[in-house]
């Protein structure tokens, strides 16, 4: 079982896209058909437990662990709490490798990656004829997960008629699709992650409290990854080896600078940022990472270089378009700052900048903000250029 767990956990883990939280664990390469680097071979981290081996050899991980162990047998609701990119779904799926329905489905779902009207047809599904569109009937993610785990990530951007529905589901145990009328038996054990506050939310009426109550029978907490030193450089050297694979190349490790400067610097984005960074520098290093090709601080830069270097309109402005400009301008670093912090996810991104999921659609739009949530280079937003010539 053990092998099984470490095969789920590490395929997860070395995600080359990036997304760890939500990686399908048969559809991503392992790390053991390939010879080492002499530098990167060995790990320091014991091998008595797959998450250890997956997030390190910390005092902190180990304390993951004994909580895992100790809830995985039970059908206890866990709730995981932790920034971005800490490791709420690997954690997730451990409790669920770990558990009697290990040989269920494990199935995941982002509450804040789905519109409020879709979120009930996701979660339950239809009948045909529900509502316009709705050509067959639609199987939900309760029944999908039905003798395994469902895990419902980013709980704290269900809308809160939803929470209300889901509340009573996990009281009845039963639910109904939409435009049915025979309530289904369901047979799954949930855990849900959250990367907000969400005792605070539920005592502040942002989120219903008695679903808090119901989805925290267990609560599991994660630091994050500057809070973690211990595990900052047994990681790095792990996505370096990934690199190494990925781009066909010997990168034998890192600089006794670049060493430190990993340790010190505190990760936001978590392992995500650290991935990342990591496999950048492997692209542009030749034998050995440097300070130089880790460049930790170059997407803040580039971002300062594009707002502060603008050329400049040849036109005269009002003080009226002045503003205009500089608002769009500002926007569109609150924007870009949002979606890199919450990973592209444009709900939350919204949320956090407190506007609604449609405003926020129309501004990607209209300034023109790429996928990697930075403004495109080549041209500038509607916004900037003068009044007259706005369409």
């Amino acid at each position: 079982m053990g092998a099984e767990i470490n095969k789920h956990l590490m395929n997860m883990l070395n995600d080359p896209d990036g997304n760890m939280e939500s990686a399908a664990p048969h559809s991503r390469p392992t790390l053991q058909r390939s010879a080492r680097p002499t530098e990167i071979r060995n790990e320091s981290a014991p091998q008595d437990h797959p998450l250890r081996d997956a997030m390190g050899p910390s005092d902190e991980v180990s304390r993951i662990i004994a909580e895992v162990e100790r809830v995985a047998k039970s059908d206890f609701r866990v709730l995981i709490l932790g920034e971005s990119g800490s490791g709420k779904e690997l954690v997730a799926n451990a409790l669920h490798q770990a558990s009697h329905r290990a040989n269920g489905p494990f199935v995941a779902i982002d509450c804040g990656a789905i519109t409020e009207t879709l979120l009930e047809s996701d979660l339950f599904g239809h009948e045909k004829g529900a509502f316009t569109g709705a050509t067959v009937r639609k199987i939900g993610k309760f029944e999908t997960a039905r003798g395994g785990t469902l895990f419902l990530d980013e709980i704290s951007n269900m809308p809160l008629g939803s929470q209300a529905k889901l509340l009573r589901v996990l009281q009845e145990r039963k639910i109904c699709r939409v435009g049915g009328v025979h309530p289904i038996p369901i047979d799954v054990r949930v855990v849900v992650a959250c990367n907000e506050d969400l005792p605070s939310l539920a005592s502040s009426r942002v989120f219903r409290s008695d679903l808090f109550f119901r989805i925290s029978e267990f609560t599991i907490a994660l630091l994050p990854l500057r809070m973690r030193k211990d595990d900052i450089l047994y990681l790095a050297r792990r996505f370096l080896r990934g690199a190494n694979l990925e781009l066909n190349k010997n990168i034998t490790g890192f600089s006794k600078a670049a060493t430190e400067l990993i340790r010190a610097y505190d990760w936001p984005g978590n392992v995500r940022k650290l991935r990342s960074t990591v496999r950048r520098a492997a692209l542009l290093a030749d034998n050995e990472i440097d300070v130089a090709q880790l460049d930790i601080n170059a997407t803040v830069q580039q971002e300062k270089t594009l707002f502060e270097n603008r050329p400049q309109t040849s036109c005269s402005l009002s003080l009226k378009n002045i503003l205009k400009r500089d608002i769009a301008i500002i926007e569109q670093r609150a924007i870009a700052t949002a979606l890199r912090e919450t990973g592209w996810n444009k709900a939350k991104a919204a949320r956090l900048l407190q506007i609604d999921y449609k405003t926020i659609h129309t501004k990607l739009k209209q300034y023109n903000i790429a996928r990697n949530g930075e403004p495109h280079h080549e041209q500038e937003p509607e916004t900037s250029r003068c009044p007259n010539q706005i369409a």
